[in-house]
């Protein structure tokens, strides 16, 4: 199911529930891909929180690579969400993002991510620099 430029909430369909969680994956052995929605809301930030400990439950420990390609800048209440929900992920070990080109949502993931109770980031023009970021996290921990 193709999801629509707009925020979801708790009026949303089963089948767009099942589309927006599955927009969180395993990408690879300790890696989850959190392919951010064009518009966020706190509701589907939720349904994100679900997934990611359904896909982490069995793992010791984990990174999130944040597609943020398709987002648009975050309002206030999201913000707040965003820092909750990564503050929440007790096994998590990094965090790499990436942006394609877009100033604001450099500046936006910077600001989310940078707090000291989240473990460390990284924010990145392509998939490839990010995974890359994430393997040498990896290979610290």
């Amino acid at each position: 199911m193709k999801l629509k430029h707009r925020p979801y909430g708790p009026d949303s369909t089963v089948e767009e529930i099942k589309a927006i969680k599955d927009r969180i994956s395993l990408h690879s052995s300790g890696i989850i891909l959190f392919r951010e929605l064009p518009v966020q809301s706190v509701f589907h930030l939720d349904l994100f929180e679900q997934r990611i400990n359904e896909l982490s439950r069995k793992l010791h420990s984990y990174c999130l690579l944040i597609d943020l390609t398709e987002a648009e800048f975050p309002d206030a209440d999201v913000r707040i969400r965003l820092k909750k929900l990564f503050g929440s992920l007790a096994r998590l070990r990094g965090i790499a993002a990436f942006t394609g080109r877009n100033f604001l949502m450099n500046t936006a993931a910077r600001y989310v991510l940078n707090e000291p109770y989240l473990p460390p980031f990284t924010v990145h023009t392509t998939q490839q620099e990010a995974l890359e970021a994430l393997v040498r996290t990896a290979k610290a921990s």
